[in-house]
């Protein structure tokens, strides 16, 4: 999120390769996790893309699966619903939330998304990229931003092999 951008990775039989980066056309929210409906925060964890829409009012949009097991075991909510939902990587340049690339940018990475559907497409929303900046932000009002951040951190040092 800090760096805002979006780096696309593939596995072949070399290793790990970046195959692409994009930066963010907009931004909403601070570093920290999306914590409640309507904060304005994007999310900070490891999901997955659910599906494509290809007939999103942002252009293309794929959508993320926040809130994940993590998200909703840390809750204090009693309806989950009140974390929020609906997370997309969309195309156009406005955002509440959510991760916007520019039409440009979405179509060339939802073509990419939907030949490698077939297979798990993880999504790393990391606050920074602990890989040259590896202090974790202090979060207010919650506790276990360490244990968010080292799952992150760890998903990401992956990449580097």
């Amino acid at each position: 999120k800090e760096e805002r951008r979006l780096e696309v990775y593939s596995v072949d039989s070399t290793g790990i390769q970046q195959i692409k980066s994009y930066p963010f056309t907009a931004f909403s929210g601070d570093i920290g996790p999306k914590l409640k409906e309507g904060d304005r925060q994007i999310p900070e964890g490891i999901y997955k893309i659910e599906y494509l829409n290809p007939n999103s009012s942002y252009y293309l949009s794929m959508k993320v699966n926040y809130p994940n097991a993590f998200d909703k075991s840390k809750t204090t909510f009693g309806n989950l619903s009140e974390l929020g939902s609906d997370i997309f990587i969309h195309g156009k340049s406005a955002t509440v939330g959510c991760i916007p690339l520019g039409d440009e940018g979405i179509e060339e990475l939802f073509l990419l998304v939907r030949r490698a559907m077939a297979n798990e497409v993880k999504v790393i929303i990391s606050p920074r990229d602990f890989r040259s900046n590896p202090i974790y932000p202090e979060i207010d009002h919650i506790e276990w931003e360490d244990e968010l951040y080292e799952m992150i951190q760890q998903e990401l040092a992956a990449l580097e092999n």
